[in-house]
């Protein structure tokens, strides 16, 4: 994972189916494009999830490529989208059948949604890629996620699986159980409630930076205008670096504390 360098610190020490498999696909559509559609609610299971938003669009087009094990299970997969006012559901349909690694069943799911539309994602497992949309919230079991683009706030909560983030114009919430969290440009504050686990990397934050519990991992971040506040970190380095507010740690288990150009106060634990 990317480090960001910091010269001259002050510094204390302190179950679905592999990429391959496919032994019977399907291809499936399904679209709901009549009427004003304010916001999209999308329900994925196994299988990678795109979910884009474009300009000039009303309606919402989904399509994707079921893979399962047997025609049974291959038949039991499908789209389904409808509309309920201004609110449009996107749901990918899967078996319930418990699956292992000789019967699989999944759904690659693309989305294609207003460019001002807020979305809801549920996502239980397979990558996570969303952009271009006004406002989102996230919930994702497991898999990678790169979200690029949002117009207004973003609420992710990460089960597993790293999670890329950039562009945001609103205000960033995140809680985070394991893997490596990325933020970069957001315009207004950023926020971990909880990282169990995995790095912290944040970057360019137009507000402040609140870290409520960070478990284990490094935590570097740089270029923030207002406050950085970490209320507890249990392992790993801290690196901070251009705060225009004010710099505090509450507690710090291991692996020391750096800073460098920091307009306000500086607070962390003695050592």
């Amino acid at each position: 994972m990317r480090k960001f360098a910091l010269v001259a610190l002050s510094c204390i020490a302190a179950s679905a189916a592999s990429a391959g498999d496919c032994k019977l696909s399907k291809n499936h559509t399904a679209a709901v494009e009549s009427g004003q559609t304010r916001r999209v609610v999308v329900s994925a299971g196994a299988g990678d999830l795109i979910i884009r938003g474009e300009a000039n669009r009303a309606g919402v087009e989904a399509s994707g490529r079921a893979c399962a094990s047997s025609q049974k299970l291959l038949d039991q997969i499908t789209i389904e989208a409808h509309r309920e006012g201004d609110t449009v559901y996107v749901k990918s349909v899967l078996p319930s059948a418990v699956l292992d690694g000789i019967r699989y069943a999944q759904l690659d799911l693309r989305v294609f949604v207003p460019e001002g539309a807020l979305l809801t994602v549920e996502d239980s497992s397979g990558d996570l890629q969303l952009s271009n949309v006004q406002a989102a919230s996230v919930s994702d079991s497991s898999g990678d996620q790169d979200i690029r683009n949002i117009g207004g706030n973003l609420e992710v909560v990460d089960s597993s699986g790293d999670v890329r983030i950039e562009g945001v114009r609103g205000a960033l919430k995140i809680r985070d159980n394991s893997g490596d969290l990325i933020a970069d440009d957001v315009k207004g504050d950023a926020e971990v409630s909880l990282d169990s686990a995995g790095d912290i990397v944040f970057k360019r934050i137009g507000g402040g930076v609140r870290i409520l519990s960070d478990s284990s991992g490094d935590i570097t971040i740089s270029d923030v205008q207002r406050d950085v506040t970490i209320d507890e970190d249990s392992s790993g380095a801290i690196r901070v670096e251009g705060v225009g507010g004010n710099f505090s740690v509450g507690s710090d288990g291991s692996g020391g504390i750096c800073w460098q150009r920091v307009a306000g106060q500086v607070q962390i634990p003695k050592q």
